[in-house]
Parts: structure tokens; sequence; C-alpha cells
């Protein structure tokens, strides 16, 4: 349950965090809107490190995972966790893999009510602003050339079950994300020396990503 709980905290996060939807009613707040989308669909290819710190109300406690995220736009998105345990997660269109030392699953994006969050950062990393709008609403929305945030809540019922809200920081890459979660709950991931190099996959990233085609 633990492992399951990081897996959909985690790809849950990023893939909210950054959902640029062009459905704001005033221009001036769609135009930020579309300065932060430009700016982060650009990059093929964006790495960074992350830690999750996951806070359950109910217990008084906070969970925390750290590893290394991987977008590319060809193939998918790589997480691999580093702590508390080891596990690679891959993320395409079409399926979603959790793989460890022990043990292997995957599941089809179109089976499961979960593929289209999963999914969310794929597609928005890779432009398709049109399923993002079909999850989310936007709040609020505030750009310049050194920092951005975004605000935004689940339209549908599924991720209104979910959580409440999703706070997005950044500047040329996303540095923060917080999920207010239900019952008060909530996860926080921060992401540290984002970079756009290599673009070049190595072999074993080559390979995860196989597994999921």
């Amino acid at each position: 349950m633990k492992y399951q709980n990081l897996f959909r905290s985690t790809i849950l996060a990023l893939a909210s965090s950054m959902a640029i939807v062009p459905i704001m009613s005033v221009h001036a707040q769609n135009v930020e809107l579309q300065k932060v989308f430009q700016q982060l669909s650009a990059m093929p290819v964006v790495r960074a490190n992350f830690e999750q710190q996951k806070k359950l109300a109910s217990l008084n406690k906070t969970y925390v995972s750290k590893g290394t995220v991987l977008f590319s736009k060809n193939a998918g998105v790589l997480w691999q966790i580093q702590t508390p345990v080891k596990a690679d997660l891959i993320v395409t269109p079409k399926k979603l893999i959790q793989k460890t030392q022990r043990t292997y699953s995957q599941i089809e994006v179109e089976k499961t009510p979960y593929g289209s969050v999963a999914t969310m950062f794929l597609q928005l990393m890779s432009g398709n602003e049109t399923a993002l709008a079909k999850n989310f609403n936007v709040v609020s929305a505030e750009y310049s050339p050194t920092a951005w945030n975004v605000v935004l809540t689940p339209k549908s019922n599924l991720f209104k079950k979910l959580f409440d809200r999703v706070d997005a920081q950044g500047q040329r890459y996303v540095n923060k994300i917080v999920i207010q979660e239900k019952a008060g709950n909530s996860t926080t991931i921060r992401f540290t020396q984002q970079t756009s190099q290599p673009q070049t996959l190595t072999a074993n990233e080559n390979e995860l990503f196989q597994l999921a085609k």
C-alpha cells in the first residue's frame, strides 16, 4: 500500500503541477499561461533530482522519497526512486510500468482511471493542451522571465476525489509542486539540478522505456 501511494503521489504531483490549460476567463492570465506552457514544452529532454514529502495528517507522519526523473518527448517519463526503496516507474502514452529488483507490474493506460493522471506530464511537455484541459481549471497564473507560478483545481470527479488543489512554482524548469489532498494530507515535490542535457538517452534508459512499448 505504501508503495502504491508513492507511485500515485509522485506521478500525480508532477503531472498535475504543470497542467497548463487555455481556459482562463481573463485574457491577460491566459497569456501568462501560454508563456509558461511554451517555456516548459520547448525542451525535448529534461532531467532532475527530486525529493517527495508526503504528509499524512491522521498519523502525523511525513514519508520522504528521493530519486531522479527523466522526461523524453519521444520516449516518455522515467522516475527512478533511490530511497527509501529502489524502483523504476516508466510512463508512456500506452503503459505504466513499476519495476523493482523483485517485482514487476504493468498497466495499460486505457484500462485504468489513473491513466490520464499518470500520462499528464507527458501530455504537457509534448504540447497536448486538449487532453490537459479535460481535467483541470486554472485558478491563477503568473509569469516573469525569472519566476512563474500556477494554481490548479481539479475539474473531473475522479480528480476531485483525490485532491483539492495543486500549486506549482518554477523558473526555467519546475522547482516545486504542492498537492493539497483530502483529509488534510499533502504531497510536496522539490526538483533540483534540472538540466536539458544530455539529450541522448543511455542504454539503460532506452531499455526501460522499451518495457512500456
